[in-house]
C-alpha cells in the first residue's frame, strides 16, 4: 500500500493589507493549496531510491531518460521504486555515475528502455527546460520539495510496498547558506498536514524525521513571485531550484546544492 501527503510548516505571513488574523488565514489557505498542487504536479518524476538505506530520486530527461539523487544515496546501491495509485513498480538503474565530494555528492544512473516501459504510461521525466538557470528566488518564497522519509517506510521489495510519500513546502532561512548551498526550515513543532491529504493518511503520517529526502529536487514555486495570486499561479510556473542534500542537525535545516552547480556538474 503506499499513500500520500503534504505537509505544510507555519511560514513566514507576506505583508499583506488585512489585520493578523486575516493574513494568517489567508497564508495558511494559500500555502496549502500551492503545496497540493505540486504534489500532484511532481508525482510523475518522483522514484523512492531503496538500498541499504532510503533516499529520494527524480527522473530527467537529458541524453536519454536517467534518475538523480544524492551520491551518498547511490553508495548503497539502490533500486528505483515508483509509486502511482497506490501500486510500485520495481526499476533497475544502470551504471552510476557519481561524484561523492562534499563540494558535489550528486549521481545519476541512465534507465534503459525496457525498464522505463514498465512505467512509461504514467512516470515521466523532468525537461532540462524545468531548471532554473540559478538559484534565486524572491525572498520568503514557497519551496517544495517532494521525497520519501525513512520513517514513513513500513516494507519496500520488489513484490510491493507499505510507504507514505511526502511533499513538504517550506522556505529559505535569511541570511544563510553560501555560494554552493541554501538551507530551508525543517521544523516538525510547526508542520501542519495539508487539508488534501487523505483522512486515511493523516493518523499515520510522521515528520520528525527527515532522513531519506537527500536527492530531492527542490523547487520554486514562484508563487510569491506572482503577487501570492492563486488565480494567477499555476504550479507549471515552478522551477528546479536546488538538490536536496542533507539535514544539518546543528542548524536544524535543510541543505541544497544550488541548481547553477546541479547543471554544471550535469553539463
Amino acid at each position: 500500500m503506499t499513500l500520500e501527503v503534504t505537509l505544510s510548516p507555519f511560514l513566514n505571513v507576506r505583508r499583506l493589507k488585512l489585520n493578523c488574523t486575516s493574513a494568517n488565514a489567508i497564508w495558511e489557505f494559500c500555502k496549502q493549496n500551492v503545496t497540493d498542487r505540486m504534489k500532484v504536479i511532481t508525482r510523475p518524476h518522483v522514484a523512492i531510491m531503496a538500498g541499504t538505506k532510503i533516499g529520494t530520486g527524480t527522473f530527467t530527461e537529458k541524453d536519454g531518460v536517467k534518475v538523480l539523487t544524492c551520491a551518498h544515496v547511490a553508495d548503497c546501491q539502490p533500486h528505483a521504486h515508483y509509486v502511482d495509485h497506490g501500486d510500485s513498480t520495481e526499476i533497475q538503474p544502470g551504471i552510476w555515475c557519481a561524484d561523492p565530494g562534499p563540494a558535489v555528492d550528486a549521481a545519476f544512473a541512465p534507465i534503459d528502455a525496457g525498464q522505463w516501459s514498465k512505467i512509461a504510461s504514467t512516470a515521466q521525466p523532468v525537461s532540462m527546460s524545468r531548471f532554473a538557470a540559478r538559484h534565486d528566488p524572491v525572498p520568503d518564497e514557497l519551496l517544495f520539495f517532494r521525497g520519501i522519509a525513512g520513517e514513513n517506510v513500513a516494507y519496500i521489495s520488489g513484490l510491493g510496498a507499505d510507504v507514505i510519500l511526502t511533499g513538504y513546502c517550506s522556505q529559505e532561512i535569511r541570511q544563510s547558506g553560501d555560494a554552493n548551498v541554501f538551507e530551508m526550515f525543517w521544523e516538525p513543532g510547526k508542520t501542519t498536514v495539508t487539508q488534501g491529504t487523505d483522512h486515511g493518511v493523516r493518523d499515520r503520517v510522521k515528520h520528525d524525521d527527515p532522513a531519506g529526502f537527500s536527492g530531492s529536487l527542490v523547487w520554486n514555486t514562484r508563487f510569491v513571485e506572482s503577487g501570492c495570486d492563486l488565480g494567477k499561479w499555476s504550479p507549471n510556473d515552478a522551477v528546479v531550484t536546488g538538490l536536496l542534500r542533507r539535514y544539518d542537525v546543528d542548524a536544524g535545516s535543510l541543505l541544497a546544492w544550488r541548481v547553477e552547480h546541479v547543471l554544471k556538474w550535469l553539463a
